[in-house]
């Protein structure tokens, strides 16, 4: 979900989410995780810290709202 100022809205901890970052997103590497915290770097880009579902991207990493998509969210 992108707001209209580019920032992603009503994304929150507990989502599940798609990364659409066209080239490091194949079918060999799914693209699919949860929302685990906000993350800040005193910037005015809007980032979240996502566990991926795939075990080429194990570890925890901040991304732009501007590449994920909400597919379900959390309660």
């Amino acid at each position: 979900m992108v707001g209209r100022d580019g920032f992603g809205v009503g994304m929150k901890v507990g989502d599940l989410v798609k990364w659409n970052y066209p080239a490091l997103t194949t079918e060999f590497h799914p693209s699919i995780g949860i929302i685990v915290s906000e993350y800040s770097d005193n910037s005015i880009q809007s980032y979240w810290n996502v566990k991926w579902a795939c075990a080429e991207r194990q570890n925890i990493r901040p991304i732009n709202t501007e590449y994920l998509e909400v597919i379900s969210e959390s309660r």
